[in-house]
């Protein structure tokens, strides 16, 4: 299991599965050509050096997770996995997986360069304007943002976007009900200024531990140390007292005041659904009082690309594994989740069930709909198919939901569901009032429960048979 960003950079290099870039400009033309490389499946990682105006060495990476390979590289998995195989497995991982709380050491990498007061500038490092019609420059995109607490004490690691203000202010967003945002506001309630951190380079299990679904009171701390292994070693702040990742790239350390006292103008964005969606609107802002950064940083791009394949696998991936870990302990016959990439993840999820009893669909529908980890947060379309179908193959979802599918009787809708102001579906009035809400479609593509041994048989070959013939014959079809 990788440590740090370079580790795995170096592992992935090796593999062929990185390309260094010199060259191109922070200015749109980096986002663009991450986007281009998503034309094709399986693309890979991509180093951007020798920014125009930057140093050499001030790099720039982006695209982690847009091949199997990688993710399985970084959740130390079997490198040939793919599919519902690398669901289950990382299902598996995660219910082995044992909290490991992090270590304090003296010192580390991050703190190679410490610069404070008039040294403070976050404009030296190559950061992006990723789309076109962003707003500014986002140094936080595949970042880690530290909050501790105030009452617990509980460290909290959150992935939440930062736009460049100026050389030591940057913004903080984050929806609300969001741990980080929730942290924050216990500081403000009090009249006070949140200390913060912002990491905008760190290894990829604590980059993952800062997305995932970890609940309130567990830092994502522990769940990374349970996935390496091994403890995640960590220095004090040099201006904020929270811990901060040894083997960070560039970390940001400062305090966000209240609202009411300060604010500054973010936006628009390029939003993980593909649209520009926010406008310009006030946000918090961080007032940045230090920056630590190894020598030769690495900024970790995760800006949110619409390409023909998807630019973030390892979401749909943590988001599926840990639905099934939640039906697995609610009701039995689910044989696989997957949320659909090409509907960019959260919109669409699709559960293949072994029907077992009346009701058991939409019960399984309803679960989907219901649970934390589950597609609660612009949910639009839940479809439950049959066990014979695999939930990672859109082709074989699309055929369940032609063939097997009754519009009129096997769909149902959810009204007053939650949304977040990213959605571009909520209507202008909506928006303007605040009501973040949509609707759900649940989708019942299975065979009818009443006369499923009726219904007609498929001409598919068993899986199991097909097994027999990749090997007997793979090698002569595909070369491998």
């Amino acid at each position: 299991m990788f440590g740090d960003l370079r580790e795995f950079l170096a592992k992935a290099k090796e593999l062929g599965e990185c390309r260094t870039i010199e060259g191109a400009h922070w200015n749109v033309e980096i986002g663009r050509i991450a986007e281009l490389a998503l034309s094709v499946p399986d693309s890979p990682m991509l180093l951007f050096d020798q920014v125009p105006g930057y140093p050499a060495g001030y790099r720039v990476a982006a695209n982690p997770f847009t091949s199997s390979r990688r993710i399985c590289l970084a959740l130390g998995l079997p490198l040939e996995l793919k599919g519902l195989d690398l669901v289950r497995a990382w299902k598996e991982t995660l219910a082995a997986t044992k909290p490991i709380s992090p270590v304090e050491v003296r010192s580390g990498p991050v703190k190679e360069n410490v610069l404070r007061g008039d040294a403070v500038d976050v404009l030296k490092f190559p950061t992006p304007q990723w789309h076109e019609l962003d707003g500014g420059r986002y140094i936080g995109t595949g970042c880690m943002v530290i909050q501790k607490d105030p009452e617990t004490g509980w460290v909290n690691l959150g992935t939440y976007r930062s736009q460049i203000i100026d050389r030591n202010t940057v913004t903080f967003h984050c929806v609300p009900g969001h741990h980080g945002a929730i942290i924050a506001r216990k500081y403000w309630d009090r009249g006070l200024a949140c200390p913060i951190a912002i990491a905008c380079g760190q290894g990829l299990q604590l980059y993952l531990s800062s997305v995932a679904a970890i609940p309130v009171g567990i830092s994502e701390y522990d769940f990374a140390g349970g996935l390496r292994n091994r403890p995640v070693e960590v220095v004090r702040g040099e201006t904020v007292d929270l811990p901060i990742p040894a083997e960070a790239e560039i970390v940001l350390e400062g305090e966000m005041p209240p609202p009411q006292v300060e604010t500054g103008i973010e936006g628009p964005f390029g939003e993980w659904e593909g649209y520009y969606t926010g406008g310009r609107t006030p946000h918090p802002i961080v007032k940045v009082k230090a920056i630590l950064h190894r020598n030769d940083p690495i900024q970790l791009g995760v800006p949110m690309l619409v390409g023909t394949y998807d630019d973030n696998l390892t979401t749909g991936l943590d988001l599926s594994a840990q639905l099934w870990d939640e039906f697995d302990r609610q009701i039995p016959g689910v044989k696989g989740v997957s949320f659909v990439n090409e509907a960019r993840r959260r919109t669409m999820v699709v559960v293949s069930l072994k029907q077992m009893y009346p009701g058991h669909v939409k019960q399984a529908a309803l679960i989907a709909a219901g649970t934390y980890r589950g597609a609660t947060h612009v949910g639009r379309f839940i479809i439950i198919v049959d066990d014979d179908i695999d939930p990672t193959n859109v082709s074989e979802v699309l055929w369940a939901l032609g063939t097997r599918c009754d519009p009129k009787s096997q769909i149902d809708i959810l009204t007053n569901r939650l949304s977040m102001a990213s959605d571009p579906r909520l209507e202008p009035e909506k928006r303007k009032a605040g009501d973040l809400t949509c609707s759900t479609a649940v989708i019942d593509a299975c065979r009818p429960w009443a006369w499923r041994d009726q219904f007609p048989k498929t001409t598919k070959t068993a899986p199991e048979v097909m097994q027999q013939v990749k090997r007997k014959w793979g090698e002569v079809l595909f070369g491998n």
